[in-house]
């Protein structure tokens, strides 16, 4: 089909070329056989025809530019001053429908702008009002661990660990809500991918001792175009759920860079997973059996929307083990890649 389309959009323009060609080399023969005025203006008239045939093509050429720059404006959603073409002719009928169509989603844009101010600023409401009791709760709760015989000490203890996990639920429902609805601003540069392991390492110090579980890096000395705290965060969804799979291990964590993205792969030696859990890994509050039940099942959703806000892509598959899959396109690189196993 796309053939045939590349065909059809050269087709008239080189026949129309080549009978005037034809056209005027049998006329330059003939008139240099029979020296006849009809040849003399037969060739004038060819080469009339060649000349106004380039000129066409030239001004088709800087319409469909136009129409180009049109689109692209359209995709770029920029708000500067519309080129129209105007005429009766077809391209200026689809010159001001595309004005049209520009005006239509410049419309819907803000007004989905505003919703999403709504919304961020609905959200930020939500987790003032959460967020304050919890600290209140949390500084009563030291108060009491203070005051308290060792018997009713367990028991304090068992409440503050019930309230941060309400606290860990809480924040892990406000980023979701957050990544979901489009309100959060990406600060991206460049960094090592050393540095975020070594960061997440820290955060993850007193799980990894609980399951004798260490990482094994290989080539993570490359340069990931992210942002550090969600892209942190998004790794560390991951590795949580390797952690948890199979004690007495290790994690290999490798980077694979390419021309255009890196390849960030993650491989636990647990489990894995069962081959009808693996499409829905990624989707929210879904747990598979292998999970502990200390979270909500949203962590990875998380992390597939962070993921994705960067233009890149995360799967999942079973090979002696869990093996997660991430590809971060680089800076230069602004379309999103999506990438197959080999």
């Amino acid at each position: 089909m796309e053939k045939q389309l590349k065909k059809s959009q050269t087709l008239y323009a080189l026949s129309s070329l080549f009978i005037f060609v034809c056209i005027l080399f049998i006329a330059s023969i003939d008139f240099y056989i029979t020296q006849s005025l009809l040849n003399v203006l037969l060739i004038g008239f060819c080469i009339g025809g060649i000349v106004l045939h380039f000129l066409y093509i030239q001004h088709m050429k800087s319409l469909f530019l136009k129409l180009i720059e049109m689109t692209q404006m359209i995709i770029d959603q920029e708000s500067k001053e519309f080129p129209i073409i105007d005429g009766e002719s077809y391209i200026s009928v689809l010159s001001n429908h595309l004005h049209l169509l520009n005006q239509r989603m410049q419309g819907v844009v803000e007004q989905l702008n505003k919703e999403k101010q709504n919304l961020k600023t609905y959200i930020e409401n939500i987790s003032h009002q959460m967020k304050t009791p919890l600290t209140a709760l949390f500084l009563k709760e030291d108060i009491l661990l203070e005051s308290t015989t060792d018997m009713q000490h367990q028991i304090v203890e068992q409440i503050i660990f019930q309230t941060e996990k309400i606290h860990h639920c809480i924040e892990s429902l406000l980023h979701l809500a957050q990544l979901e609805s489009h309100t959060i601003q990406y600060h991206k540069k460049e960094y090592l991918l050393d540095e975020l392991i070594d960061s997440i390492q820290q955060h993850l110090i007193p799980l990894m001792e609980e399951h004798h579980v260490s990482f094994q890096l290989q080539n993570t000395e490359h340069i990931i175009y992210c942002d550090f705290q969600w892209m942190s965060e998004a790794i560390e969804n991951i590795l949580k759920n390797c952690i948890e799979q199979k004690d007495y291990s290790s994690i290999d964590i490798i980077c694979i860079p390419e021309t255009t993205y890196n390849k960030i792969i993650i491989h636990d030696h647990g489990k894995g997973f069962l081959i009808e859990d693996i499409p829905h890994i990624f989707e929210r509050f879904y747990r598979n059996q292998y999970q502990s039940n200390e979270g909500i099942g949203i962590g990875l959703a998380i992390t597939h929307q962070i993921i994705e806000d960067h233009h890149g892509t995360v799967h999942v598959y079973n090979e002696h083990g869990a093996v997660f899959e991430i590809v971060l396109p680089h800076k230069e690189t602004k379309s999103k890649y999506t990438v197959t196993n080999e």
